[in-house]
């Protein structure tokens, strides 16, 4: 027997290590919308190891992404996606230390295609927030595999 639908799936986001953390809950309502919220939340699992390559794992390509300055750029490839030094020049000129999710809402969706409107935070060691970034990710399934396709943020 197939899964239920709808259902949530959550994650606990925690500012601190001390702190308690925050329930952040996701509705899905099929097996694509749960598969590319899954993808989504592993990404940023990867991003927060600062693994580069983890990362790349969770893409589909070529993979696109449209940033805060509206320039238009395309990885063609694994290894495309982030410079080799990018972790370490992220948390020396934001004091970056980790990201967590503010929220993930589905928009539409069918068996190979999901639009998912997220909201992240960045912070600093100490728990002190460098922003707040609303995004759209394009998640698709190619070649059986689950990966953000395409990402357009204020990041």
């Amino acid at each position: 027997m197939g899964e239920v639908y709808p259902k949530a799936i959550a994650t606990i986001e925690k500012i601190t290590p001390e702190a308690a953390g925050v329930r952040v809950i996701t509705i899905v309502n099929s097996e694509a919308e749960e598969a590319a919220v899954n993808t989504a939340i592993a990404y940023q699992d990867a991003f927060n190891e600062a693994d580069a390559k983890k990362t790349d794992s969770f893409l589909n390509f070529p993979h696109a992404r449209v940033g805060a300055n509206l320039q238009l750029v395309v990885a063609e490839k694994p290894g495309d996606t982030l410079q080799p030094d990018f972790f370490e020049r992220f948390r020396t000129v934001y004091g970056w230390n980790h990201s967590c999710w503010d929220s993930r809402t589905v928009l539409q969706s069918n068996d190979k295609k999901v639009h998912l409107m997220v909201t992240f935070s960045r912070y600093r060691r100490d728990g002190t927030k460098i922003g707040t970034f609303p995004s759209m990710w394009v998640i698709t399934k190619q070649d059986g595999h689950w990966g953000i396709k395409m990402r357009s943020s204020y990041a």
